[in-house]
């Protein structure tokens, strides 16, 4: 069975069954991610939009887009009546897949519709769903287009707590490991060498890993143990803090 060019976009779909265009586009991504993203517009403006949306929308990509997808620009020109443009940019850091760049776009344009045809800025109104539901319709091949777009961002660099395990990201060697520590258990962070992944494997998540039972402990009871013993350093209380989790752990089981 050959699935259809979107669903061919995502990551997990094998190979031999994906179809073949769409593979190209996601074996070579980064070179080949601006003739993805025109073919995407193409396809939902066709489909979903009814050819409805101007042919030279402007579609950017932004370097510096860290925490977000992408997002869509409204204006109005004052001077000619009636006159509204929209700009989408798509983050270079959080798009770094076909399947994200076919569903961050169709999210955006469902924004730049309600702009550009309905005149109305309306967030993740009732004109927005309106559209995202068309979409979903029309496409049930892709995910269900949510308001907020919750990627797992994949850095080139993680920096995880050498005692509690939490661990944050960066796209640059940006931590001072000499200076900073972790804000659960006050441990040192190491750098991790974190590894490319290929077509249907997991990526890094730059998104902060949730601490062990043990930091949220440490973080919860800090202030009041060294506020109690104030003369003891910063080591001692991490041991004072780990009998007394050990302790608590047995009775509790």
């Amino acid at each position: 069975e050959k699935y259809s060019f979107l669903k061919s976009l995502s990551s997990d779909t094998p190979d031999n069954h994906a179809d073949r265009e769409a593979l190209r586009f996601s074996k070579n991504f980064k070179k080949m991610k601006e003739d993805l993203t025109k073919k995407l517009f193409k396809i939902y403006n066709d489909t979903v939009f009814d050819n409805q949306l101007p042919e030279d929308l402007q579609i950017l990509w932004n370097k510096r887009l860290l925490k977000t997808a992408g997002y869509c620009v409204y204006r109005k020109n004052v001077k000619v009546h009636d006159s509204k443009t929209v700009r989408i940019e798509l983050s270079t850091k959080v798009c770094d897949s076909a399947e994200r760049v076919r569903d961050t776009l169709i999210h955006e344009l469902c924004h730049a519709a309600v702009w550009l045809l309905h005149g109305k800025n309306d967030g993740h109104g009732p004109y927005w769903r309106i559209w995202a539901k068309k979409a979903n319709l029309t496409h049930p091949e892709i995910p269900v287009i949510a308001r907020c777009h919750s990627y797992s961002i994949s850095t080139k660099y993680t920096y995880q707590c050498s005692k509690c395990g939490y661990s944050i990201g960066r796209h640059s060697k940006s931590l001072d490991t000499s200076r900073k520590v972790c804000g659960f258990c006050h441990g040192e962070f190491v750098l991790l060498n974190n590894q490319k992944m290929s077509r249907g494997s997991a990526s890094t998540p730059a998104t902060p890993r949730t601490p062990n039972k043990f930091a949220m402990y440490v973080k919860e009871n800090y202030s009041t143990v060294k506020e109690k013993e104030k003369d003891l350093k910063h080591g001692d209380i991490m041991k004072l803090l780990g009998k007394q989790f050990a302790e608590k752990n047995k009775i509790s089981s």
